[in-house]
């Protein structure tokens, strides 16, 4: 009897569980279940919607990065119901097969056929067909393979865009702009580095949802996120004085086995903006390549155009003028030990100041230095620092800035501790170290009558044509008066001008008017801290930096050539100083400012709205559009949405194009031939 009492009371007691449940999901179900909330992980997801990364463009608006979409085609092989899969598999293998020529039909088959009986089992079921990606075109024509063809819902089809990265002038500028392949990388160098939060975009979201029948469908209880595409950077670039510069500095480097790289940086003196940036360095096969940051990365001590600093410094306090007569002492003893020697003097018992800039001598500079600032090495180094601004660390566009370095006289210990001889090795440009870039703003601020700009390299942020933010000119501070940068510039003007200058025999008849100066400095051998390895082999890196046109100046560029481990000398004037003027003349022959302008280099013709207007009326009338003289982003967004597979060669603007135009539109096929339209006469 108690045992059946017992029973009961279990049987009893699972009902009031079972009600308890039952009263618990009416709740749920009246009062807190939500539409849409109610899915496992595992009937739903969220595809991602992809954004477009922003372009870069040049300061004329061309275009020196975009993304131009592509596609790789995937597919849910459990999405397609049993009949749909059975009757379209064998064709879609054999499509496949013949379209990417990778495998074979079987192969395809099988690899399609395990991926939908593990997904069946509650395994993957997800898949890329193939991991080439696709033309827009090319994907148009996968997607109407069987089975694909039924689309998502039915078909399981799923075409994943990635945006692929152009860069319509090959690899120039390339450590200025950086480099990446698609949008799932993480850039580190260059503009696409150090803008990629503002290139990049942010991606959006699909809500999906499984039914009852296991197809995908759009959970339109979810809120879908919609992408916001990335914000386009137009940079201060110049692309036709880019192309100078680099065309320039390959001549000189290709001359010779003597030197590996070397770098120009030409900057519009009123704005600090920066025009060109090149760095190239011999890749070891014949050719040249941009793989480091010359210009902003390697820091060093400049030599003799750190002269120009010392001279107006001096002139600014009144110590001298360029008139000013000294002895020419060609062997002097400061501090002790090893006496300087500057055989430059040879010829001279006494020389002025201006001529002892005009000829780089570096005693005039060591003794100037010493005869006025001995007493007080630490006043110079401050006017050095504090009012020439030679070593302002100014916030710059790119990452990997090299921070300048200048020695504290009050540093008594250790390997930076001051040191007598110390004072005029500075005053000539040694026991500094400053980049290319910082040498070149100081001699724009000279140009610019002593006021100094901050260097930029970005002028806005736009999107779809509007502008979001822009970066106006900053002005650093005043780094000397009017009046002394004027007596700077005489000085500057006789180092090209008068006979025996270092610039000189470079600069002779020079069509447009230079200001300069020359400089050639010793390199330390990397872990030695030495000027000689042991064999006796030197380095040395050679320097020309000025402005152009020299009595009104517009322009200022650095060059810096840097040699190979060599027994020979280096000079300035002779490996930097031609590469200076052959892109000064080409600017002075391109400069509507000047003269007449020359065509300029990939520049989108006059009437360009009219080649956008005259080609979709072709398409209209069923005719091959013509695209000559459009851009490769405008052509091809033209094209591509008249279903036209593009494919191109070379840089610039379209000079021809294969069907010819007004062609009948047979062949859904173009291939585009870009080139680069200017000309200008090479040294």
């Amino acid at each position: 009897m108690q045992a059946n009492i017992k029973k009961i009371g279990v049987f009893y007691l699972l009902f009031v569980l079972l009600a308890i449940v039952s009263v618990a999901q009416i709740i749920n179900l009246q009062f807190i279940h939500k539409p849409g909330r109610s899915y496992t992980t595992k009937t739903v997801r969220e595809d991602v919607l992809p954004c477009t990364r922003g372009s870069i463009l040049a300061d004329d608006g061309r275009y020196l990065a975009f993304s131009i979409p592509e596609y790789r085609m995937g597919m849910d092989c459990v999405q397609p119901d049993s009949a749909v899969f059975a009757k379209g598999i064998d064709s879609l293998a054999i499509c496949l097969a013949d379209f990417y020529k990778d495998k074979k039909a079987a192969q395809y088959k099988k690899e399609i056929v395990e991926r939908r009986k593990e997904g069946l089992s509650g395994g993957r079921r997800y898949m890329f067909l193939n991991r080439r990606l696709l033309t827009y075109q090319e994907m148009k024509l996968v997607s109407s393979f069987p089975i694909l063809r039924e689309g998502r819902a039915r078909g399981g089809r799923d075409e994943v865009k990635v945006d692929h990265r152009t860069y319509p002038y090959g690899r120039l500028g390339f450590r200025t702009l950086g480099y990446i392949k698609d949008q799932s990388e993480i850039p580190t160098i260059g503009i696409e580095g150090s803008c990629d939060t503002i290139l990049r975009g942010t991606d959006g979201l699909q809500p999906m949802r499984l039914t009852e029948g296991r197809n995908w469908i759009v959970d339109t209880d979810r809120e879908t996120i919609q992408p916001v595409d990335g914000i386009d950077v137009q940079l201060t670039l110049d692309i036709d004085m880019q192309d100078m510069a680099q065309n320039a500095l390959i001549s000189v480097l290709s001359k010779t086995t003597e030197v590996h790289a070397g770098t120009v940086v030409v900057m519009e003196v009123a704005t600090g903006e920066v025009k060109a940036m090149v760095n190239l360095e011999k890749d070891g096969k014949g050719g040249f390549d941009e793989t480091y940051n010359y210009a902003i990365g390697r820091k060093g001590e400049p030599g003799s155009v750190f002269k120009c600093a010392t001279l107006t410094t001096l002139l600014e306090d009144k110590k001298v003028t360029l008139d000013t007569e000294i002895p020419a002492i060609v062997t002097w003893n400061y501090g002790g030990g090893k006496p300087f020697v500057d055989h430059y003097l040879d010829r001279y018992s006494t020389i002025s100041v201006k001529r002892g800039f005009e000829i780089s001598s570096n005693n005039v500079f060591r003794i100037l230095a010493a005869r006025n600032y001995d007493k007080n090495p630490k006043e110079f180094l401050d006017k050095l620092t504090n009012e020439r601004r030679i070593t302002y660390d100014f916030p710059f566009e790119l990452n990997g800035m090299a921070k300048a370095n200048l020695k504290d006289p009050e540093v008594t210990t250790g390997r930076a501790a001051w040191n007598m001889k110390d004072l005029p090795q500075i005053a000539m440009g040694y026991t500094v170290e400053i980049t290319p870039l910082h040498t070149l703003n100081f001699y724009n601020a000279i140009a610019n009558e002593g006021v100094m700009m901050r260097p930029h390299l970005v002028r806005n942020y736009q999107k779809d044509g509007q502008i979001l933010q822009e970066f106006r000119p900053e002005k650093i501070g005043t780094v000397c008066s009017k009046e002394t940068a004027h007596e700077v510039w005489k000085a500057m003007r006789g180092v090209v001008e008068s006979e025996g200058g270092t610039g000189y025999r470079v600069f002779k008849g020079c069509p447009v008017g230079v200001a300069g100066k020359t400089g050639t400095a010793r390199i330390v051998f990397p872990n030695t801290g030495r000027y000689e390895d042991r064999a006796g082999h030197k380095m040395h890196q050679a320097t020309f930096v000025g402005f152009f046109p020299s009595d009104a100046p517009k322009y200022s560029m650095i060059v810096v050539v840097y040699s190979e481990p060599t027994f020979g000398n280096f000079y300035g004037a002779t490996w930097s100083g031609p590469v200076f003027r052959q892109v000064a003349e080409q600017i002075y022959a391109n400069s509507i400012d000047w003269q007449e302008p020359l065509p300029r280099k990939g520049a989108m013709p006059e009437g360009d709205d009219y080649l956008m207007l005259q080609g979709r009326e072709d398409i209209r009338l069923g005719l091959v559009p013509n695209v000559k003289g459009l851009g490769l982003r405008e052509a091809v967004a033209l094209l591509e949405k008249a279903d036209y597979e593009v494919s191109f060669e070379g840089h610039g603007v379209v000079a021809s194009q294969t069907p010819a135009p007004g062609d009948t539109a047979r062949s859904r096929q173009i291939t585009l031939i870009l080139k680069e339209q200017y000309t200008h006469e090479t040294q």
